[in-house]
C-alpha cells in the first residue's frame, strides 16, 4: 500500500516536466517540445559525426584509405569507359548500361 502512494505522489511531481501527458499546455508547447527532442537529436548525431565520421578523430585510418582507393578505382574504370565510347568501341546503350553498373 505504501509503494502505491509513494507511486502517484512522484507521478504528480514529474507529470509536467519536460513531456506532460498529451496536449497539456497547447498545440505550441506539443510543437516546442518536438523541436526540442529534433535539437537534442541533431546534436547527438553532430557530434558522432564529427568523432567517427569521415576524418574524425577517433576514425580508423585504414577506412579512409580504403574509401580513397575505392573512388580512384571507380575514377578510372569510368575513364577507361569514356575513352571506349569515344573511340566507337561500344554503343551508347552499352556505355549507359556500364555506366549505371559502375555507380551502383
Amino acid at each position: 500500500m505504501f509503494d502505491l502512494l509513494y507511486a502517484s505522489s512522484a507521478a504528480g511531481q514529474w507529470s509536467g516536466f519536460p513531456f506532460g501527458p498529451g496536449l497539456a499546455g497547447g498545440w505550441l508547447l506539443v510543437i516546442c517540445k518536438f523541436l526540442f527532442i529534433g535539437l537534442v537529436l541533431a546534436l547527438i548525431i553532430g557530434i558522432l559525426r564529427w568523432a567517427f565520421g569521415p576524418g574524425g578523430f577517433f576514425r580508423d585510418e585504414e577506412l579512409d584509405r580504403e574509401a580513397e582507393v575505392e573512388r580512384r578505382n571507380r575514377r578510372e574504370a569510368r575513364m577507361v569507359l569514356d575513352q571506349r565510347l569515344a573511340r566507337g568501341e561500344i554503343s551508347p546503350e552499352d556505355y549507359t548500361k556500364r555506366k549505371k553498373t559502375l555507380e551502383e
